[in-house]
């Protein structure tokens, strides 16, 4: 079977009815910016998304946007911007931390929905499956269905974005994408909080939200890593909190953080400039190394950050008020064994190997391994939209 590039959803109709016929498997693909992401597929032929692309409608005073799934992500964050608006979600791009030419690539809308992707907005504005609030998509079986519409409370049917967000392409191809949008903040600042270790800083960030100065963001940088971004406060490690909105509410607010904290601060172009670092991941993306992902309690984050052995020599930082951890290592092996049993025994979050340079994902299984209740509940829901195993098979979890 050869590539198939779908201009519409008929086209995908096609490619996957031809797929099912022939007892062929369709790898879905956009510009590949996140083909790094999960197992390589076990697929006979690509589907090339990348030209189901364009605004289809954007009503800022509405604040709803719909788009084709391929649309660049610069084309919608410069329609976003036009309008003085955002994705609350803040998506990240995973192009930027993927090895070889794909670091030149943007991703797509469709990939960030698909993938499920937030940066470090997440926080407190939610998930990239907390804004979707429509979609057009043909299954695996080669049915078309339509989930949701252009409001947030249409709530008829079942809430198939949910699901759809982060299922990797394995269950369906999305089309007419329809996202709520918010306005942009007016401007924004950043605190600087030193902390003598990892558990003092999670517990600055926990007495700074317990605030009513609505911080927006927090992250962790340890001191080399804080050095090499030029906001080193001294400490072994650096807290950073993000405040936003109108200038005369944040200098307000940033004000009494200081003097609660003794942090510095930083304004606006260079603390929008760290915080694009952060959320792509830039700080250890540009060392040649293998990148993990973990998501876990902020408060169980000082136990995965106390399990590393210095001898593995790990980078790390964590955002998400140290919801999300990211780990850089070259014996990655090691590394991603060590996550995964501190995970286990923590009995939540998972540990997910995002890019793979020192290791193979044919060695070490990308995705948190799920326990096998969770599997076969997965298996069900695969078997549901796509039976005959058509769509990115093997992408997640190994026979799904």
């Amino acid at each position: 079977m050869t590539d198939v590039i779908a201009t519409s959803l008929a086209d995908v109709k096609d490619a996957v009815e031809s797929a099912i016929a022939a007892g062929h498997r369709l790898e879905v693909r956009g510009t590949g910016s996140k083909s790094n992401l999960g197992r390589e597929c076990n697929a006979d032929a690509a589907l090339d998304v990348s030209k189901m692309a364009g605004i289809v409608d954007y009503q800022p005073e509405e604040l709803v946007m719909t788009l084709r799934a391929g649309t660049p992500m610069d084309e919608v964050e410069a329609a976003l911007a036009d309008a003085r608006q955002m994705l609350a979600f803040e998506p990240p791009r995973m192009g930027r931390i993927s090895s070889g030419p794909r670091s030149e690539l943007q991703g797509t809308i469709g990939g960030i929905v698909a993938a499920n992707l937030s940066g470090p907005r997440r926080l407190t504005a939610g998930a990239t499956r907390d804004y979707l609030l429509g979609f057009e998509a043909i299954s695996g079986r080669g049915e078309l269905f339509k989930s949701g519409g252009r409001v947030m409370k249409n709530v008829t049917g079942y809430d198939l974005s949910k699901l759809m967000c982060g299922s990797f392409g394995t269950l369906a191809v999305m089309d007419e994408i329809t996202l709520k949008t918010l306005p942009a903040p007016e401007t924004s600042q950043s605190l600087l909080v030193a902390c003598a270790d990892f558990a003092a800083a999670t517990k600055t960030i926990a007495q700074i939200f317990a605030t009513p100065h609505e911080p927006g963001a927090a992250a962790i940088l340890p001191q080399s890593i804080a050095a090499e971004e030029a906001v080193d406060t001294g400490g072994a490690f650096t807290v950073i909190i993000r405040l936003e909105g109108i200038e005369a509410s944040v200098a307000d607010r940033i004000a009494n953080l200081q003097a609660m904290t003794g942090g510095e601060t930083i304004a606006k172009p260079a603390s929008e400039t760290l915080w694009q670092r952060i959320r792509d991941v830039q700080p250890l993306a540009e060392k040649p190394h293998d990148l993990w992902k973990v998501s876990c309690a902020p408060s169980d984050a000082p136990r995965l950050v106390e399990s590393l052995d210095s001898a593995m020599g790990v980078r790390f930082m964590a955002d998400w008020a140290g919801g999300l951890l990211w780990f850089g290592a070259s014996r990655s092996r090691d590394l991603g064994n060590r996550l995964r049993a501190v995970v286990a025994e923590l009995d939540s979050g998972f540990a997910m190997l995002v890019r793979d340079v020192a290791v193979t994902r044919d060695e070490i299984a990308p995705f948190q391994p799920l326990p096998a209740p969770l599997f076969e509940l997965h298996k069900r829901v695969k078997a549901s939209f796509d039976p005959r195993g058509v769509l990115n098979y093997g992408r997640m979890h190994s026979g799904i």
